[in-house]
């Protein structure tokens, strides 16, 4: 997945240019809200079935370098509110988790549409991991904490109302890693860390853009 969203950011960059006769820098910005939907949880050698729909909001701001090509960068809040595990309810994730990104899109300028693809990557930060898969036995605590991991999405949308209103849709890829934490009273060891990829997701986001 890595490799397919950079070839595609690559002929994104590759294609707008060869487009353009002379460089254009503008500014341009938006602000977008969505809704992701996801189906397994998946480490190196297992795959869970989860509640990965989760709602995002986003901001993207960046310059257009020729009226075809924009690169900029993005910052996202995503809240995972549903079950860890399907056949555990009671296990939720409770966790917000922040992308920030590098954003690329190659834009085709008509008379008052912009229709577009686009391709972002970058990482994953957890300010908030409230997992609730805890358990007490006889007076050690069991915790489990989630930590980031690799983000990119690729998707296509369109500007419309004279660029004023964004549309799209596309597919989300996101790593993150999981720790064990082991207390007894005052001494906390790590027991284990594993690495989790959810299944690719599709989203829907709407928003303004200027």
């Amino acid at each position: 997945m890595k490799k397919t969203l950079l070839t595609i950011a690559a002929a994104i960059c590759a294609v707008s240019i060869s487009f353009a006769a002379s460089p254009v820098i503008k500014y341009a910005g938006e602000v977008n809200v969505g809704f992701a939907t996801g189906g397994k949880l998946r480490t190196e050698n297992t795959a869970t079935k989860s509640s990965l729909h989760r709602p995002f909001i986003e901001t993207i701001h960046g310059v257009s370098i020729t009226k075809y090509a924009f690169v900029g960068a993005g910052l996202g809040l995503q809240g995972y509110f549903g079950a860890v595990d399907t056949d555990v309810p009671e296990e939720k994730w409770d966790t917000l988790a922040l992308p920030l990104f590098v954003n690329l899109k190659g834009q085709l300028p008509l008379k008052s549409v912009t229709p577009y693809i686009s391709a972002s990557f970058g990482a994953t930060v957890m300010p908030y991991s409230g997992l609730n898969a805890s358990a007490d036995i006889v007076g050690v605590k069991a915790e489990s904490r989630l930590t980031g991991g690799f983000y990119c999405d690729c998707g296509a949308g369109v500007k419309l109302f004279n660029n004023k209103v964004n549309i799209g849709i596309g597919m989300q890829h996101q790593q993150m890693g999981a720790k064990l934490v082991v207390t007894d009273g005052s001494y906390s060891e790590t027991e284990r860390s594993d690495d989790y990829t959810h299944g690719t997701s599709f989203y829907v986001k709407v928003g303004f853009a200027w």
